[in-house]
């Protein structure tokens, strides 16, 4: 082989190799960057919630990868007319139960979520992290929803059981009607107009 081809040869593979190391580079240095862009736009202030629970991005977008490759891992079904209906009147129900004991009804409300995902096919909470897992799950279909409900929650309650403590659980409990909406995919028209805000609010 001649020399010139030789050299024509090396000078090929080490195109080659130089031109492999910046397509590596340039991968290591920009998907992380489009990982970070695609979670935040998914999960919006979840996100942000998300790094300030966690204290670390790395740790955050680990999480929020793991939820959704938790719900790649589930098949939801449809629910029936028949389920939706009693879900709604159930919403109903925890209405008017507010008007004499608003901490039941967020208990309820809380309830009837995790029922209502149990029925769609979402997995169960562990243990020992309860409605957060469900937050968690919900927080991959629904962000909006989920940011709305942790907001609420987040809130500082008042020291006192007066008509601000009673506040602060009416807007708990809306933020619960907003989890209950966007699982049912919108309250039937009827619930939507017998439920009214919780009168212990006024």
């Amino acid at each position: 082989m001649e020399t010139g081809t030789i050299t024509f040869a090396l000078v090929a593979l080490a195109v080659v190799a130089l031109a492999g190391g910046i397509a590596i580079a340039a991968r290591s240095l920009l998907l992380p960057t489009w990982r970070t862009t695609r979670l935040r736009k998914h999960f919006g202030t979840e996100y942000h919630h998300t790094v300030q629970d966690h204290g670390d991005t790395s740790a955050a977008e680990r999480d929020l990868s793991a939820r959704l490759r938790r719900r790649q891992d589930t098949e939801l079904r449809e629910l029936t007319v028949q389920e939706r209906e009693a879900h709604a009147d159930t919403w109903a129900a925890i209405q008017q139960v507010f008007v004499d004991d608003p901490a039941r009804a967020v208990l309820d409300a809380r309830a009837l979520v995790g029922t209502i995902m149990a029925d769609l096919g979402y997995p169960g909470p562990s243990p020992d992290e309860g409605f957060e897992q469900r937050l968690k799950d919900l927080s991959v279909d629904h962000p909006a929803a989920v940011a709305d409900a942790r907001r609420a929650q987040e809130a500082e309650p008042p020291a006192e059981p007066d008509r601000s403590h009673t506040e602060h659980l009416r807007e708990v409990l809306v933020s619960h009607r907003g989890l209950v909406d966007a699982l049912l995919g919108g309250l039937r028209p009827a619930a939507r107009r017998e439920e009214k805000e919780p009168e212990g609010g006024r």
